[in-house]
């Protein structure tokens, strides 16, 4: 028996539901897990949810106040929000999908029925702040143009290098968010806003006709709702990438909730088109995310069908610049299925933890220091997160200091990625050293990332990780470092670590055209260049990030003995073979308590500001 099985059983015991009968039920997209348990006549479905990978406090919060609203998800009948586990009223399985099949001839009454639960949910009063129980409140976040670009750049950094296999050019990716940027604008929280439940469509939604007018359609899978566009949901139940929706029963439903709703038509079919365009890229980056990422490979399964309905889309006036941008970059032989004729960026890490700590104290008395607790959520976790998701499956970890905790830790932690333990325990091998000890692990042939574990960072518009492979040049570079200006190096208090050479020519890996129609604009601020070591000049001084990418032929003539990562910097330099970039999101140096407090402040606040 597993921790988590065991925990799962004291769950079930604690509600009541002790020595109940547990089955598997189909998984998603993401790291829950779900079980229908039987105690005698009575069932009921178990969602697992493993912190930190899921968090059940969204979900408990809307389906409440969808219940509150007379809307028909499933009753929450206990929880432990801390280990993620619900337990939750059986609403059965016919799923849309299922029952249409069944019942091809009741297909228009069924979605007439979902449109009609969008038209209430849309008229009711919108609440922002919802209640997980007594005291705990979540609120709803926007799906504001910030999210709305994030969601479309998973095309460029996933789907895109998958099928050209490089990392999407710098300028090239630029070009794609410019678009949208410009597309998106008017489409980004209209007045009136509404509740967007975001994954509205046939496997999510359960035919109830034991019920009563709009609590028919059972409502699933709804934890990342967001505060949006009314016409979302419409696109994600009509424009399904799981089932063809006949086009003309689209457009009866289009006319449907046009004339109840009362919406001028001509704009809303043009937003209809934006945001079914946008979904539709955003999916196809997923896709091709699972596959890459998790393994998940029946979703290149689904393509075809979602290029199909992205291809219709962008046949609106509206997204012509757009259309001309896929004609361009992505060929029609290459819309049909996601493959990497070559690793596109490192899949391989090491996360350096395996410190004394001292400088944490007492927050280290009864713990090593990558098991510190920042924002929720231990230091360990932020960088495993990044690394995830980044594409990055398997992470060497190295331990000294209370290892049996850390051994403890990583057996809990689900994958991706995958974790191997370096274990330093019989001696301490500095950076360095650890580094040399992993690289049976690590692979001596190709670039791997290295983090420290006492910083947390946030994305720009792109993922760090890959951005910082976007500007390997393997034939110039040994090591390539995420760097910060001093004023921007939150908990920092230094004067620098290393000077940027002056900037001369790109060096991007871009078509002459790019350049010549100004896509290239703004990259030469970006572009990695040489380092050298800080020496008190006046020019301007950059603190080293703790993130890197080093190509392990860096490390040869080098033992497993202690020493320290700067020496390996000091030669790549000698050699013009140490280069950095500028890192373009946030950046938080966390090593003292105090920084604990303060950086736990920013991240719950959200806003990123010191």
């Amino acid at each position: 028996m597993t921790a988590r099985t065991a925990a799962i059983e004291l769950f079930l015991e604690h509600a009541g539901w002790q020595a109940a009968e547990i089955k598997p039920l189909a998984g998603d997209a993401s790291f829950r897990r779900y079980y229908r348990v039987y105690r005698g006549a009575d069932q009921a479905v178990l969602m697992d949810a493993p912190p930190p990978a899921e968090n059940c406090a969204p979900f408990v919060a809307i389906a409440r106040y969808l219940e509150h609203m007379d809307f028909k998800p499933p009753g929450v009948l206990a929880a432990d929000l801390t280990q993620g586990f619900l337990l939750l009223e059986d609403l059965g399985d016919d799923l849309y999908a299922r029952y249409v099949e069944r019942f091809p001839a009741a297909e228009k009454a069924l979605y007439t029925a979902a449109v009609d639960v969008l038209l209430g949910l849309q008229d009711r009063p919108l609440e922002m702040d919802l209640q997980v129980d007594g005291t705990a409140v979540y609120s709803l976040p926007l799906y504001d143009l910030s999210l709305l670009l994030k969601e479309v750049g998973l095309f460029t950094d996933w789907y895109l290098p998958a099928v050209t296999g490089r990392v999407t050019p710098p300028a090239v990716r630029a070009e794609f968010m410019r678009l949208w940027r410009d597309i998106l604008a008017d489409v980004a929280l209209p007045d009136p806003h509404v509740l967007v439940l975001r994954d509205y469509h046939a496997e999510n939604l359960l035919w109830l006709p034991a019920y009563k007018d709009l609590k028919r359609v059972g409502l699933l899978d709804f934890q990342d709702a967001v505060i949006g566009h009314r016409a979302y949901d419409l696109v994600s139940l009509l424009q399904d990438a799981r089932r063809d929706v006949p086009a003309v029963l689209e457009q009866q439903m289009l006319v449907h909730y046009i004339l109840q709703s009362g919406v001028a038509e001509e704009p809303f079919r043009r937003d209809y088109a934006v945001l079914g365009a946008q979904r539709n890229t955003k999916i196809i980056g997923i896709f091709a995310r699972l596959c890459l990422r998790d393994e998940k490979k029946q979703y290149l399964d689904l393509l075809p069908r979602v290029w199909g309905l992205l291809q219709r889309d962008l046949q609106h006036p509206m997204l012509s610049a757009l259309k001309d941008w896929f004609d361009e970059h992505v060929p029609q032989k290459t819309r049909q299925s996601v493959i990497s004729p070559r690793p596109l960026w490192p899949g391989k890490a090491m996360v350096l933890a395996a410190g004394l700590g001292t400088r944490m104290q007492p927050l280290t008395h009864d713990r090593p220091k990558p098991l510190v607790m920042v924002a929720g959520r231990t230091l360990l976790d932020h960088s495993l997160d990044q690394l995830r998701a980044n594409g990055v499956t398997d992470v060497v970890v190295n331990m000294h200091y209370k290892a049996d905790m850390m051994a403890a830790f990583v057996a809990c932690r689900p994958a991706p990625p995958r974790i191997t333990l370096s274990d330093e325990r019989a001696a301490l091998k500095d950076s360095g050293g650890g580094v040399v000890q992993a690289l049976p692990y690590l692979g001596t042939e190709h670039p791997f990332f290295v983090l420290n574990s006492d910083m947390i960072w946030t994305d720009g518009e792109m993922l760090t990780l890959q951005r910082l492979a976007s500007h390997w040049r393997e034939g110039e570079m040994d090591v390539l470092m995420l760097l910060i200006p001093c004023a921007d190096a939150v908990g920092y208090q230094g004067a620098g670590d290393f000077h940027m050479e002056d900037y001369e020519e790109p060096h991007v890996d871009i078509h002459q055209a790019d350049i010549e129609k100004g896509a290239a604009k703004g990259i030469a601020h970006h572009s990695a260049r040489k380092l050298s070591f800080y020496d008190d000049g006046e020019k301007e001084s950059y603190v080293f990030t703790g993130i890197q990418m080093m190509h392990p032929r860096v490390l040869s003539g080098f033992d497993d003995k202690p020493f320290s990562l700067r020496r390996v910097f000091e030669n790549a330099q000698e050699q013009g073979r140490l280069y950095g970039i500028v890192h373009q999101g946030d950046w938080y140096h966390v090593g003292t308590p105090d920084m604990v407090d303060k950086v736990t402040a920013i991240l719950k606040r959200g806003d990123g500001t010191s």
